[in-house]
């Protein structure tokens, strides 16, 4: 996987949060490409976590840092990290490392599922919560996460996801860089 494989990877993957319409996006990719996916993203506001490295995958955690910074802000979402084990005022960079260890004993089989990664991707709290709730079955609809709440509002968000997935993909194809894909983005894809 060369430049142009880590591009793709990144824009398959990671698309909304490169349009800027999305805080953040699991990244999952071939062991070894630290460097490269470093590059690629150079002149983004993007910032990167590696998460969890396997045998042959690194998964990393792909963000906005200011957008994250205010969705585990918000009082509501607060209060549930605080029932998930977060301090109060932990700032973003010790939860990360604290979600970090979590997401490690998760891969590894040794904890659950640390559900607080729906409010590090956005996703809506009532949706969140009602995942642990059903364990993941009796949902409204499903896409980009499974809805119990507000299905109007989540088709929306599907739509624009889909969107910009669909205007990345096609600047990745025309062999346009990260940078360059983020900044068109922004500038022509609104929330």
């Amino acid at each position: 996987m060369g430049t142009e494989g880590v591009r793709f990877a990144v824009g398959r993957q990671c698309a909304p949060v490169l349009a800027g319409v999305k805080p953040s996006n699991l990244l999952i990719i071939e062991k070894g490409h630290k460097e490269l996916l470093g590059w690629e993203l150079k002149g983004t506001r993007l910032a990167r976590c590696l998460l969890y490295t396997s045998e042959r995958k690194d998964y990393w955690l792909l963000f906005e840092p200011e957008k994250v910074e205010n969705l585990v802000r918000d009082p509501d979402n607060v209060n549930f990290l605080q029932k998930q084990g977060y301090e109060r005022d932990l700032p973003l960079t010790g939860m990360l490392i604290q979600f970090r260890g979590r997401f490690a004993r998760y891969k590894e089989g040794r904890d659950g599922f640390p559900h607080e990664m729906g409010i590090l991707l956005g996703y809506p709290l009532n949706d969140v919560a009602g995942f642990i709730e059903h364990e993941g079955r009796d949902f409204k609809l499903s896409g980009y996460w499974k809805v119990y709440d507000d299905v109007d509002y989540a088709r929306g968000i599907f739509e624009l996801y889909q969107y910009a997935k669909q205007a990345v993909l096609q600047l990745c194809r025309q062999g346009t860089g990260l940078s360059d894909i983020c900044r068109m983005c922004r500038e022509n894809i609104k929330a």
